[in-house]
């Protein structure tokens, strides 16, 4: 009787859609790990944000230091896009490749930044897509690519697999289907690997990108969504720096951010999801890693890092 209810069980919640609690989050078995920081103040039980799931994962431990409704899936918006940007790194593009935004690439639901007929290098239509969150950007880049879009889409939810999304889904590149789904855990995973690619992280921080159009040659300068660039958590004199990160918002979404945030040599990674505006988002990341770096201490200096 107990072993069919243990088979019905497993059945139910099957091992692959769990994260083991014994293990490194995080796959850092090809990185320098270095020892996990320990809880300093246990009479601190936690924080006060306005994000309705949240974890903060010590990058080089694989340790989770903080944490709510981890496992509650949710639209993700435009932190798709660091999912796309690894796709469409995979295909090895050709950077200096011209390319005409045609209305075939035009969204719905956001500012445009390149419009229809104008000519831009590969290399324009990524930073705009990567530094301002430019959605026909993205839809552009798969069309230069040779792709269909449920090609591309088929390809990203195959890179979930391998970066062990377990609880994720993707049907659109931009962001902007609520059909878009993962946990905040799977968003953790997702910004780690994402942040491993230098040219995925050069272009989330870069706090403006300027161009010129090939075919009038007018000048176009888009600008970053991340408020933390210019933020104290971006200031070495208080020993933080941000290494990385992505925004997003819809209204199914609410607002969210994935950020990878150092303090003294030490990153964190910190998801924000569904916080209640634009403001408390980023807030809301800025409490987080102050309770963490409060919190916890680390044993290494981070001067290896």
């Amino acid at each position: 009787m107990l072993i069919s209810l243990l088979i019905i069980l497993s059945l139910l919640n099957p091992v692959s859609t769990t994260y083991l609690a014994d293990r490194a989050f995080f796959d850092v078995s090809g990185d320098v790990l270095l020892s996990a920081p320990e809880r300093i103040n246990h009479e601190n039980v936690g924080v006060k944000v306005s994000a309705e799931r949240y974890v903060a994962i010590d990058v080089n431990s694989g340790k989770i230091l903080l944490q709510k409704d981890v496992e509650v899936a949710q639209p993700i918006a435009s932190i798709t896009k660091l999912m796309t940007a690894m796709v469409i790194l995979e295909q090895d593009p050709n950077w200096d490749q011209a390319v005409e935004m045609q209305k075939v690439d035009e969204t719905y639901g956001a500012f445009a930044h390149i419009y229809r007929g104008e000519e831009v290098l590969f290399e324009h239509l990524w930073q705009a897509a990567l530094v301002t969150s430019d959605n026909n950007s993205i839809m552009a880049m798969i069309r230069a690519l040779g792709l269909s879009r449920a090609e591309f889409v088929e390809k990203m939810n195959v890179k979930a697999v391998e970066l062990e999304m377990y609880n994720s889904n993707f049907s659109d590149p931009t962001g902007l289907s609520e059909d878009n789904q993962a946990t905040a855990l799977d968003v953790s995973r997702l910004l780690y690997n994402a942040m491993k690619q230098e040219k995925i992280q050069e272009s989330v921080l870069k706090g403006k990108y300027s161009f010129k159009i090939l075919n009038n040659n007018k000048k176009r300068t888009v600008y970053n969504t991340d408020i933390l660039i210019d933020s104290f958590l971006n200031k070495k004199k208080y020993g933080y720096e941000v290494v990385g990160g992505k925004t997003g918002y819809l209204p199914e979404a609410g607002y969210c951010l994935s950020a990878k945030i150092s303090h003294e040599g030490n990153p964190v990674a910190i998801i924000v999801l569904n916080s209640e505006t634009i403001e408390t988002r980023f807030q809301d990341v800025k409490v987080i890693a102050d309770w963490v770096f409060n919190n916890y201490e680390w044993k290494n200096d981070g001067s290896n890092l």
